[in-house]
């Protein structure tokens, strides 16, 4: 999902980060010169990955993760001395200059965390749903001598290969068995 926010009052600055973000394959959703204009997308987003500076012209990075509380993940770049502002125990920092791949990969990491938060808030699975996943965890367990872990990794790993949902994941794999079984 698309939900990164990069941040910076310097245009050369936020528009570097933004390239070399880009350039390495994390989207960017939108660009801001400002704490507020940060704080409007994010809320109408429901959360995402924010990459600015200490200090924005509007406020801190600190203000904003406050103001923010749980919905976003921060990367705060800058340089040591200005990094020192920072106090909120929830901003991960970043010194500049900094490599790509340091920018890259503390950014893919947010990323990550904001997937995983996103993903967990997601409707539960239908009792349907639960029932096609616990039939193809069965027929897993019996034809291959699995545990129920073992089936249930086994099938969450199919899901993540395929980037499909286990639920379809599991009515092929159910799907597959009735048309052998005829």
């Amino acid at each position: 999902m698309l939900r990164t926010v990069v941040a910076f009052s310097n245009e050369k600055l936020r528009n570097t980060i933004t390239d070399t973000l880009e350039r390495n394959g994390i989207q960017v959703h939108v660009t801001c010169q400002t704490g507020l204009e940060v704080l409007r997308y994010i809320k109408r987003m429901g959360g995402g990955v924010v990459i600015c500076s200490p200090r924005l012209s509007d406020m801190t990075a600190d203000e904003l993760a406050d103001e923010l509380s749980d919905m976003a993940f921060f990367l705060v770049a800058g340089r040591p001395g200005d990094l020192d502002i920072c106090e909120n125990e929830n901003l991960f920092r970043l010194r500049l200059p900094a490599s790509s791949g340091e920018i890259c990969g503390s950014a893919r990491i947010l990323v990550e965390l904001d997937e995983r938060r996103n993903h967990d808030t997601r409707p539960e699975r239908s009792k349907e749903e639960k029932d096609i996943i616990q039939s193809a965890k069965q027929l897993v367990m019996d034809r291959n001598q699995m545990s129920e872990d073992q089936a249930y990794r086994f099938l969450q790993k199919r899901s993540m290969e395929s980037s499909t949902p286990m639920v379809e994941v599991a009515r092929m794999f159910l799907n597959a068995l009735d048309s052998t079984e005829l």
